[in-house]
């Protein structure tokens, strides 16, 4: 089965500036969140949603792919079923990837 948690990353926080980056014992918060789905033995792909650079190049080094998110469901009304289709469409699209399941993983909650 083909198995991929989708990780959604906001750059913009009005809430908690970089929240999803804050160092949390050590590491960028999002990196935990990363490190477990990684880990886990069933899940195949570990996809961060993201429309910032910072969270981008935090999420790389700690090994999942990335998927730009575009402005328009990166805002603070989008909802995170925006950015999951978002994934699932560009992972069609570009390498004609159909995941039997899906795991949603916040990075605020790892």
């Amino acid at each position: 089965m083909k198995i991929i948690s989708i990780i959604p990353a906001r750059g913009g926080s009005k809430s908690i500036p970089k929240k999803n980056i804050i160092n949390f014992l050590g590491k960028p918060l999002i990196a935990r969140t990363i490190e477990q789905s990684i880990n886990a033995k069933n899940i195949n792909r570990t996809i961060v949603s993201t429309d910032n650079q910072e969270i981008t190049e935090i999420s790389k080094k700690y090994g999942a792919e990335i998927i730009i998110r575009p402005d328009n469901i990166s805002t603070d009304v989008a909802t995170t079923e925006s950015a999951i289709q978002h994934v699932l469409t560009e992972l069609k699209n570009t390498d004609n990837y159909i995941p039997d399941v899906v795991v949603l993983l916040q990075p605020t909650s790892p």
